[in-house]
């Protein structure tokens, strides 16, 4: 809903007031990195689900037709020629289970044979069957810890792209109040230097009069509009450069181009507390969000090593089956009746496929079945290179932890150094500022009285200029150190107040 809105607002406004807040909200919402972080979470937690799948539960079924003819030299055959049908159908369930045990439910197994075979008492003959077979790894994907390694590894992939999200809205932060108070200086520069043109404006008015009385030689009127032209091109310059700086802020925060914006917002101090020096490092390690990626990579490598190790194991399987099974038919017409006598089938089987339901159902026909299988690995050595190689990956990512450790440590102390040197920086730059001030009032009464020249003039009023922009830019620099410093810290974000979904 609200990109909806700020979609609306945005055709229907030619222009409209972007303070550094509202360029935050903006870029939080519409930045591309953030985007594609996001997209990036979306994609692990698809490889969670699919790595996941392997314990899904599947259905299966089948059916199967066979027609043949079989030749043979039975006495019972016809014509030397066996004729026989098979239909066969089959239903269940199969799936895979965090233990390592793997499971097979036929649910209902039917078989149809049709044969013209004189010693088949039945034709057709319908044989069902329900049945279990388990079988259990021992040794290797022994355990759910072992066959769910890689959904571990995903599981920390995932947070690992959350927390990568968290680090790019921090950083985007950061790059949009750099991008802002660029364009707030910039903008200053442009109201800096049309009050510089306005004041060799003025002062040439002023020339001008008194070259016309005689009191000032015509050289002081050339300069004086000699400052004007250069003061002119001075602002134009300083307006490319504000339209440049406009430019820059658009892009950080994924805004049209073509979108007129009017900055609003002063140039003024941040009045914020910032921890004791011997606090940060401590607060740094606990939020940094490098630290936990990186202890999250540690964790992923080292269950692989785990994983790894177990695949050397010998592959030793116990399987355990039990079943029913029924049976149904009539009587074939094929019987060799006469060589064999009459067929013997029992009433509870003379009935076809109803009879073969019905035993099945009662239980009589129980069997089951239990069995082991070894196979040793005498070469294995697709395992041992993958253990290899993630064992030096374990020890490749204990030391990345080290160096990333003295890394935050390093940039926490710096960026409380910059916040404090900044700060100081503000106050010697007012300092100067104020200097300024007072030199240029006391040149224009000296000039008022004919004691100084206007070349002096037109110097005190650039050095006030570049005094003025100078005190303002230290401002800007301590207030983005601020900023910085929290991203050192890792705690921009909470800072921000920013809350971030699941």
């Amino acid at each position: 809903m609200r990109l909806i809105f700020l979609f609306f607002f945005f055709t229907i406004n030619t222009s409209f007031a972007l303070t550094l807040d509202s360029a935050k909200k903006f870029a939080l919402l519409n930045n591309k990195n953030i985007k594609i972080s996001s997209l990036n979470i979306q994609e692990k937690f698809g490889e969670v689900r699919s790595n996941e799948g392997i314990y899904d539960l599947d259905f299966f079924t089948s059916f199967n037709y066979k027609d043949s003819k079989i030749p043979s030299t039975s006495a019972f055959a016809s014509n030397d020629i066996i004729n026989e049908t098979i239909s066969s159908y089959s239903i269940g369930f199969e799936s895979y289970l965090p233990t390592g045990t793997s499971f097979r439910i036929n649910a209902f197994d039917l078989v149809k044979t049709e044969s013209d075979l004189g010693t088949n008492s039945m034709s057709p003959s319908w044989k069902s069957s329900s049945s279990l077979l388990v079988t259990q790894n021992l040794f290797r994907n022994f355990g759910s810890d072992i066959n769910s390694s890689f959904i571990f590894v995903a599981q920390n992939n995932k947070e690992i792209s959350k927390i990568a999200l968290e680090k790019t809205i921090s950083e985007t932060l950061v790059n949009v109040e750099s991008k802002f108070y660029s364009a707030l200086l910039a903008k200053k520069k442009v109201d800096v230097s049309s009050s510089s043109l306005f004041l060799a404006e003025d002062l040439v008015i002023k020339n001008s009069i008194q070259v016309e009385a005689g009191t000032l030689p015509k050289i002081a009127l050339l300069q004086a509009k000699a400052a004007v032209a250069f003061r002119q091109v001075e602002l134009i310059k300083s307006q490319n450069e504000y339209d440049n700086a406009l430019d820059e802020l658009k892009v950080s925060i994924s805004m049209p181009l073509k979108t007129k914006i009017v900055l609003e917002g002063s140039i003024e101090p941040k009045i914020e507390k910032v921890n004791d020096f011997d606090k940060i490092e401590e607060i740094a390690l606990n939020n940094r969000p490098e630290i936990k990626q990186r202890n999250l990579r540690i964790k992923s490598a080292s269950r692989l090593v785990d994983y790894y190790k177990n695949q050397m194991l010998p592959d030793f399987n116990l399987q355990a089956s039990i079943g029913y099974s029924g049976l149904g038919g009539s009587k074939s017409d094929d019987y060799s009746t006469a060589i064999l006598g009459p067929p013997s089938i029992d009433s509870k089987y003379d009935d076809g496929f109803s009879d073969s339901i019905s035993n099945l159902r009662s239980g009589d026909n129980f069997d089951w079945s239990i069995g082991a299988s070894l196979i040793i690995p005498l070469g294995n050595d697709d395992a041992k290179g993958k253990l290899q190689s993630n064992e030096a990956n374990k020890a490749r990512e204990a030391i990345l932890l080290e160096q990333l450790l003295d890394q935050v440590a390093l940039e926490a102390r710096s960026s409380w150094r910059d916040v404090a040197s900044n700060l100081r920086n503000i106050d010697s730059t007012k300092i100067a500022f104020e200097l300024q001030k007072e030199i240029l009032e006391n040149e224009q009464e000296r000039f008022n009285i004919g004691l100084s020249k206007t070349n002096d003039v037109l110097e005190a009023q650039k050095e006030l200029e570049q005094a003025e922009l100078t005190y303002n830019k230290a401002i800007a620099e301590y207030n983005l150190s601020l900023s910085k410093y929290k991203f050192s810290l890792g705690t921009l974000i909470k800072d921000n107040k920013i809350i971030l979904d699941d």
